[in-house]
């Protein structure tokens, strides 16, 4: 059996999939938002929402069918929790589900596309179940916020922060129970990462909690000028 090709840092398949990542819900959005487009929100949003969920249960499937630890492969990593947000804000326009996903996706997940814990490059499963998960996730985030006008709102970031602190905790016993790492709690991924240059074990938890919070603040930033612009338009204009 030919093994798959190994996953290239900035390779083409690798740039490719960061430009469709953005490309794709700018379009989309575009489409939906020009006149008579509105019909399109909704198939577009469940067809997200579909490949998302069913991409985690092929995960799933896989992982069964290839005799691999189960407990190593449940959907259990910040972008796992993310995608079923992200499910219930495509489909139900969940006010709470969408600001989860909106900081999470925007922030955790985008760095994982950047420097991805990925061996196999493209075209192996692993890499399209990878991308899928990641990119899909934050194309629909982006297609939300786009295309549907779904926003968040300054006590948004506080409760993405507790949310986050509720998964760090419920991750943190289940990783002692299981003898896994998921939310990378217990060690860094093998792959280089963001992690790398956030300190040791446990500083870097540390680490990465507040620049999350920082994150989320700069994620939260376009709408944070796009209101004080409303309010001020004489300030714009003079600008």
């Amino acid at each position: 059996m030919i093994p798959p090709p190994r996953f290239v840092l900035f390779g083409p398949a690798h740039l490719t999939t960061l430009f469709l990542t953005f490309a794709l819900p700018a379009f989309l959005a575009w489409r939906v938002r020009r006149p008579g487009g509105e019909r399109w929100g909704r198939p577009i949003a469940w067809t997200f929402a579909a490949v998302l969920v069913l991409n985690q249960v092929a995960l799933l499937v896989w992982a069964l069918m290839a005799d691999i630890q189960l407990k190593d492969n449940l959907p259990l990593h910040l972008c796992d929790v993310a995608t079923v947000t992200c499910a219930a804000a495509l489909v139900w326009r969940h006010r709470l589900s969408y600001e989860l996903t909106y900081f999470w996706g925007l922030t955790g997940t985008v760095q994982a596309l950047i420097t991805p814990d990925l061996e196999a490059g493209f075209p192996s499963p692993e890499f399209f179940a990878f991308e899928i998960a990641h990119a899909g996730l934050v194309a629909a985030v982006l297609f939300l916020t786009l295309g549907l006008n779904m926003r968040p709102y300054p006590r948004s970031i506080l409760r993405a922060f507790l949310w986050l602190q509720v998964y760090a905790v419920a991750t943190a016993v289940l990783n002692h129970l299981l003898d896994t790492n998921y939310g990378y709690l217990r060690h860094k991924p093998a792959t280089p990462s963001l992690l790398d240059y956030l300190g040791p074990w446990p500083i870097y938890i540390g680490s990465l909690e507040a620049l999350a919070l920082v994150l989320f603040l700069l994620s939260y930033l376009p709408f944070a000028v796009a209101d004080w612009m409303r309010r001020h338009p004489g300030a714009s204009a003079a600008c």
